[in-house]
């Protein structure tokens, strides 16, 4: 049975990442294929924020914003659901 989601990790767009920075941040930090991270960045571009995955707790999507933090994403975690 799956655990319930309910932690955002919300990546936003902003000025100071490029699209294959977003693409590569992403990649490096959840071990996506390159393609599947610049799918998300186009996402992002044209959403202005995407989530990118869902957690069961607090402090696994914090964990996870801080790590693309140090990376230079404007990173959030999102409003439980």
């Amino acid at each position: 049975m799956e655990a319930e989601r309910h932690w955002a990790v919300v990546v936003h767009n902003d000025d100071a990442n490029t699209h294959a920075g977003v693409a590569y941040v992403v990649g490096r930090v959840f071990g996506l294929p390159v393609d599947r991270g610049f799918e998300f960045a186009d996402d992002v571009h044209e959403s202005g924020s995407s989530v990118l995955t869902w957690c069961s707790t607090q402090d696994t999507a914090e964990d996870l914003v801080a790590r693309l933090q140090v990376h230079g994403l404007h990173a959030t975690v999102g409003i439980p659901s």
